[in-house]
């Protein structure tokens, strides 16, 4: 896989290509695409363009009545305003002392791997605790389950406590230096290197090599079967699974152009030493 500083990029250019600058549509990201949740709509630009939906800036001030002005000093007049905060962990159902050893602050989970805890092992696991960057939530809840029952059943060991903290320490280090500063993205994970790091903790992490005529699926798109292919609670019908999962039109032709512009590039600097010697 490439470097995330080189996929954004590559990602970020394509969609500026494809769609236009953000700002020519009164879209004004705080951040570049990678390091927050995306707005994932196909429509979202057709509305705007046709004037179905009005971008505005932030409030100003509400009222009188059901007026709202905005920071450029223009106002209107509307029946409701849907406030998206998301939510905040609370853990009621934990003793307080407890508690304590797992929600560190505001949103901040003190998880190995957003699961376990390095003061309570295998015995309490936190099933879902985790935000996908893209995609949806089940492969990831299925994969934190399956480590889970794996442990459970006594097929596999956690790390030491102090191996589990070092590694929150490092993930949360990397992760702040990454996401945006924003406390919605503290359990934020990419989806697929997510669930390999865990699938391979278990043994059931897809091996290219293992199924070669796979390799552009399991490389461009994701999804349960993929971790059905080899280890524990293999599937005999994942791979006729994993290739009816074709890659989004996207992501194919994304990687199509990016390869051949690395084609021409090599071939160009191979092109240039060959001159130099001959």
């Amino acid at each position: 896989m490439l470097p995330l500083s080189i996929v954004e990029k590559i990602v970020q250019t394509l969609i500026c290509i494809l769609l236009g600058l953000p700002k020519q549509w009164g879209i004004y990201p705080l951040t570049s695409i990678l390091r927050s949740q995306p707005t994932v709509s196909h429509t979202l630009y057709h509305h705007i363009q046709r004037g179905t939906i009005s971008m505005k800036p932030d409030i100003a001030s509400l009222g009188p009545g059901k007026k709202v002005t905005f920071n450029d000093g223009t106002a209107a007049w509307y029946d409701g305003i849907i406030l998206a905060t998301g939510y905040t962990f609370g853990l009621p159902f934990i003793s307080k002392n407890d508690r304590e050893h797992i929600l560190t602050g505001v949103n901040e989970m003190n998880l190995y791997k957003n699961v376990f805890s390095p003061r309570f092992g295998h015995s309490l696991s936190f099933i879902g605790f985790v935000q996908p960057t893209s995609g949806g939530l089940v492969t990831m809840s299925e994969m934190q389950a399956r480590w889970a029952a794996e442990l459970a059943s006594g097929n596999v060991l956690l790390p030491t406590p102090t191996e589990m903290q070092n590694s929150i320490n490092e993930d949360r280090i990397w992760e702040r230096s990454w996401y945006y500063n924003s406390k919605r993205l503290t359990i934020q994970k990419i989806p697929i290197l997510y669930n390999d790091e865990i699938a391979e903790m278990i043994g059931c992490k897809p091996n290219i090599r293992k199924h070669p005529t796979l390799a552009w699926n399991l490389l461009l798109s994701v999804s349960a079967f993929q971790w059905r292919l080899d280890g524990p609670n293999r599937w005999s019908g994942a791979e006729e699974m994993v290739k009816r999962i074709k890659p989004t039109p996207f992501y194919h032709y994304s990687t199509l152009f990016v390869l051949t512009l690395a084609a021409f590039i090599l071939l160009g600097a191979l092109k240039f030493i060959f001159c130099q010697i001959f």
